[in-house]
């Protein structure tokens, strides 16, 4: 098993048992590599010895189980910390506050992307893929935001992460004209006139929107299911109900996406007054 493939699976491995104490044999017994030579591994792979990544894991699992509804005692009994203060403690440190204050800042966060702001944004260009869905697949859009999650990307062609340093879109398109297919878009915000092989160019028209922060999330090993959980719910919550009680209709003329810019993630409805 390579380093690449063998660093992988205790990744997973670690993630699905993050309520258990996971020991650095047990993981190279995993990997079929001697104990000595798999700890050297590790730790130039994760920079981090294997209890420090195991506690990171089940530090993060808290977080997240505290975000989602758990006593904040319950999850630290369920992360391995025999008592309170040695959860607090290593909770601080690694989240740089309390679990209580952890949860109160992101109720506050959650509380404050409700309401959008209103932008006009001009014509831009984006260069990327046009990803059908699953074969037999009947799209929801409102259950189907966020689409690139669970999309293997290895069959795309790839493009530098430099390309998206003015930030990437993800947009169900228009229904194709001839066969009414749809087709989610997913790639990066680029001012360049030519396409490089393998990718395709969407054109956004002027419009003005309504732009929701998505609601953040931890910086854990599933991050993206979680992230992608979050853009979910904030599409409901702008069709479902945002839209009804507002003084505003949904541009269907428009389109409608979410941009992902470094650590913020927006949601971008095209809007004119009812």
């Amino acid at each position: 098993m390579d380093y690449h493939a063998a660093m992988a699976l205790c990744e997973k491995y670690i993630a699905e048992h993050s309520d258990k104490s996971i020991t650095a044999q047990e993981l190279a017994d995993l990997t079929g590599y001697s104990l000595y030579h798999f700890c050297h591994v590790f730790r130039a792979y994760f920079d981090m010895s294997v209890g420090a990544y195991v506690r990171r894991a089940a530090l993060h699992k808290a977080a997240s189980d505290i975000l989602c509804g758990k006593p904040i005692i319950e999850a630290s009994l369920d992360a391995g910390f025999d008592t309170s203060a040695g959860f607090s403690k290593a909770f601080k440190k690694q989240f740089g506050m309390s679990a209580t204050k952890y949860l109160q800042y992101f109720i506050k966060r959650r509380s404050d992307n409700m309401e959008p702001k209103f932008v006009k944004k001009e014509a831009f260009s984006a260069i990327g893929y046009n990803i059908p869905p699953k074969d037999g697949e009947n799209v929801d859009i409102l259950e189907s935001g966020a689409y690139w999650h669970g999309i293997d990307f290895k069959d795309y062609a790839k493009y530098h992460e430099d390309s998206s340093v003015n930030g990437e879109i993800g947009a169900w398109m228009h229904p194709d004209d001839v066969s009414g297919e749809l087709r989610y878009f997913f790639g990066y915000v680029s001012t360049a006139d030519e396409v490089p092989e393998g990718f395709v160019q969407m054109n956004v028209p002027a419009a003005e929107y309504a732009v929701f922060d998505v609601s953040p999330v931890p910086h854990d090993i599933h991050g993206g299911e979680k992230l992608a959980l979050e853009i979910r719910k904030t599409w409901k919550y702008v069709f479902k109900e945002w839209l009804d009680a507002s003084a505003y209709l949904f541009d269907e003329s428009k389109l409608c996406f979410e941009f992902y810019h470094g650590e913020e993630t927006k949601v971008y409805v095209p809007v004119k007054a009812k």
